[in-house]
């Protein structure tokens, strides 16, 4: 998986974060926030864990990665301060059952012992996935939410399948906190601090070179 290449990319994904005056407040907790950061959603194992995740979707390169630019502090907060009890569960569930199918993967018993390359191997495994494997992991997903949505049983939970939409979560979270910090806004992205004219229907690559434009 070329991460580097692909960051040069990634204004052409999908995904946003609504800049709220609540989340203009977190993006400025978190470039202030000093060494002894204590998330306020995560624990501080699973802190470093998605730390790591993060950081291996959005490697340093000659561009800041994930762990410098401070996203993972960004993200404990956006799901602390933005999204409801219920999506904060789903979330927890899904990073509970990647922590579990990767210590069962690689024989270790306790999460500080997962390594970078054993989290790599994760995340290539669900985010490299075959067509077959992905359709089979989302109706697992869907089965599993209908379940308990019907109240009927207590359907066995698919920790595979929960794991596959974390990462996935994961990762479109990662590249939106990404695409609105405000180094990579002005740096990295098209940035016009004072807009000028209007013009539709124009190609992206002659008006600036392929990037997006910042927010």
């Amino acid at each position: 998986m070329d991460r580097r290449k692909a960051l040069k990319t990634i204004g052409c994904g999908t995904g946003a974060i609504t800049l709220t005056p609540a989340v203009v407040g977190i993006f400025h907790s978190c470039q202030n926030n000093s060494s002894n950061f204590v998330p306020e959603y995560f624990d501080k194992n699973q802190f470093a864990i998605v730390s790591q995740l993060m950081e291996l979707i959005l490697p340093e390169s000659e561009i800041p990665g994930a762990i410098n630019l401070k996203l993972p502090e960004f993200l404990d907060g956006y799901i602390y301060t933005i999204y409801s009890k219920k999506v904060q569960k789903k979330i927890s569930l899904g990073l509970d059952s990647f922590i579990e199918v990767s210590l069962f993967d690689s024989g270790k018993s306790n999460a500080n012992k997962l390594t970078s390359e054993d989290l790599d191997f994760q995340l290539a495994k669900y985010l490299k996935a075959d067509f077959k494997k992905n359709s089979s992991w989302k109706k697992q997903n869907s089965d599993y939410q209908k379940a308990l949505k019907n109240k009927s049983e207590s359907p066995k939970l698919p920790k595979e399948a929960l794991a596959y939409g974390f990462a996935n979560q994961l990762r479109s979270l990662s590249i939106t906190a990404f695409r609105t910090n405000e180094y990579i806004g002005e740096n990295i992205l098209a940035y016009a601090p004072i807009p000028g004219e209007q013009r539709g229907c124009v190609d992206l690559m002659e008006t600036t070179g392929g990037k997006i434009w910042s927010i």
